[in-house]
């Protein structure tokens, strides 16, 4: 026999629902820390029966998973927004959530999400932490920029680049002299150069455990021999893959990715529209960044990126998706099969998924 059981978790209680063949549903209501959930899976598992485990994902999702995966046979994290698609229903309420969850897992239907390891979601959040810094470091930039402009700077001292050695040195002597109506300008502008040396030092820290972290992955190395592609998109695509073979072809992989457009179709009229932008967003950013570097190196996608085009400027932003989406589906089949990159792979990169 087997036992499924919905948790509903927020931050005040967890309500369980236990669902089993032939038997009344039972509820229980316990606190919302690890420790009583573990209890009241033992708990489940003392008759002898398999015990499988669903709850949402949330921001608390994979520590919940780690601390429970020795307390029942199986453990499964839901979307909740496919869900409720599968079990519509007019009434909600905390016990309804849970025996929900657990009615369909019981019948195979459960909308799960895949849930990679504690050292994949690690590495994952490093490569958001990074995205976030190098944001916040343009904004700083951009108010830095502002601000002496303000004061009528608008080109650096020196020429070149606004943050070489020569014009940063320019910046701060701008911040020294008296307190006067002018002083206050000169406050904000010394806050904002310290507020930029302090993000770029954190930025070089991440940067530099992240090219560590992903020296010692295969696949980075793999990937980065398609020229144009960097470390940052490598390992980007390499965290968010995690296992390359749970994508059974080439289009499941590149709509994880979100860069395949949505299918409006009936009787005989289809339409294509915008891609999906489903999945995570820093690879489809960083896959579009890198595109834009590789048309420049490879003739093949450039010829591709030329043909989508159709001579037309205004296609350029269509083209260059086609080509990340092109990009994708190269780069699966380089780690399905090992293979270094060469312009053979562009019209057989389908070919070599098949075979692998």
């Amino acid at each position: 026999m087997s036992k499924y059981i919905g948790f509903d978790i927020d931050c005040k209680k967890v309500v369980a629902c236990v669902v089993e063949k032939g038997k009344r549903d039972i509820y229980e209501t316990m606190g919302p820390d690890v420790g009583s959930m573990r209890k009241f899976l033992l708990a489940q598992k003392q008759s002898g029966a398999r015990v499988e485990l669903a709850f949402e994902i949330g921001g608390q999702a994979g520590f919940i998973y780690d601390s429970l995966l020795d307390c029942v046979d199986e453990v499964k994290v839901v979307n909740p927004s496919k869900m409720t698609w599968i079990y519509r229903t007019a009434k909600k309420n905390d016990r309804i959530d849970a025996r929900k969850m657990a009615v369909l897992m019981s019948i195979g239907e459960l909308p799960c999400v895949y849930m990679p390891s504690k050292e994949v979601r690690q590495w994952r959040q490093t490569i958001l932490h990074r995205r976030t810094i190098v944001g916040k470091v343009v904004q700083a930039k951009n108010r830095i920029r502002a601000s002496l402009k303000s004061q009528g700077h608008s080109k650096p001292e020196h020429g070149g680049g606004w943050w070489k050695k020569a014009n940063r040195f320019w910046m701060r002597s701008l911040c020294q002299g008296s307190l006067d109506v002018d002083g206050l300008w000169r406050l904000g502008l010394c806050n904002l150069l310290d507020e930029l040396q302090l993000l770029e030092i954190q930025l070089n820290r991440v940067s530099d455990y992240l090219d560590g972290y992903l020296s010692g992955k295969p696949g980075g190395k793999l990937l980065m021999s398609i020229r144009g592609v960097g470390p940052r998109t490598a390992e980007a695509v390499l965290a968010y893959t995690d296992d390359v073979s749970r994508f059974g072809n080439y289009k499941q992989y590149c709509s994880y990715f979100g860069v395949t457009p949505k299918l409006d179709e009936s009787g005989l009229t289809r339409r294509l529209g915008h891609i999906s932008k489903q999945g995570p967003s820093v690879v489809r950013w960083l896959i579009c960044e890198a595109s834009w570097k590789v048309i420049r190196y490879s003739k093949g996608l450039r010829s591709f990126y030329e043909r989508v085009m159709a001579g037309q400027k205004g296609r350029k932003k269509i083209a260059i998706v086609a080509v990340s989406r092109k990009l994708l589906s190269i780069m699966r089949a380089m780690l399905l099969t090992g293979e270094l990159f060469n312009e053979d792979m562009i019209n057989r990169c389908d070919d070599l998924t098949d075979a692998a």
